[in-house]
């Protein structure tokens, strides 16, 4: 009897300690004043700026990259801590986008690759969702994470557009660094 009280104890103190292991954090709201996205489309020719404007990304570059980007407007990702302790983030949400043709020249960042533009080749709004499996940088998991969008975009001469993305990007537990997906869709409406 004194066995099996034993046993059971130390089956309850067990499933416990696994219990205590696998629980996670309830999920969180988090007001990132930080993020602005940018993506070359090398295949249409196009400098992407999410969530902020050029000219005020490329102000804030060559400040120094002083305070957050100027961003159009903040955003809330959610967070949500898994039993592992990795820190799952997503976010959707309607964001500003603007479509700057590149310079003639060769790709070296996005401010250098448009400063010959006088002005966006076309701006608008996209759905954009974001997410990251290890936010925090646990190191538990090889980190997938990326951005996604998809909207509309009116050119300079009132043409409208279509123009949608999927940067999707790996860091594994090794820290090598891959990317997965970069893929940008550009068609007229109409």
């Amino acid at each position: 009897m004194r066995r099996r009280t034993a046993l059971v104890a130390a089956l309850a103190l067990l499933a416990l300690g696994l219990t205590a292991q696998t629980s996670a954090a309830p999920p969180e709201q988090v007001e990132l004043d930080d993020f602005a996205p940018t993506f070359a489309d090398v295949g249409d020719g196009l400098g992407l700026f999410v969530n902020i404007g050029r000219d005020d990304y490329c102000a804030w570059v060559d400040g120094g990259f002083m305070g957050p980007p100027p961003v159009d407007e903040t955003v809330s990702f959610q967070l949500n801590e898994t039993g592992t302790g990795a820190v799952v983030a997503s976010f959707q949400g309607d964001l500003s986008i603007e479509l700057w043709r590149f310079d003639s020249d060769v790709l070296v960042d996005p401010c250098v690759d448009t400063d010959a533009q006088s002005g966006p080749w076309a701006t608008g709004s996209a759905h954009v969702q974001a997410n990251d499996n290890d936010f925090d940088g646990s190191g538990t998991r090889t980190n997938s994470f990326g951005v996604r969008g998809q909207g509309t975009v009116e050119d300079a001469s009132g043409g409208t557009w279509h123009f949608s993305w999927t940067n999707r990007l790996q860091i594994t537990k090794d820290g090598e660094f891959r990317e997965r997906a970069a893929n940008f869709n550009l068609h007229p409406i109409g």
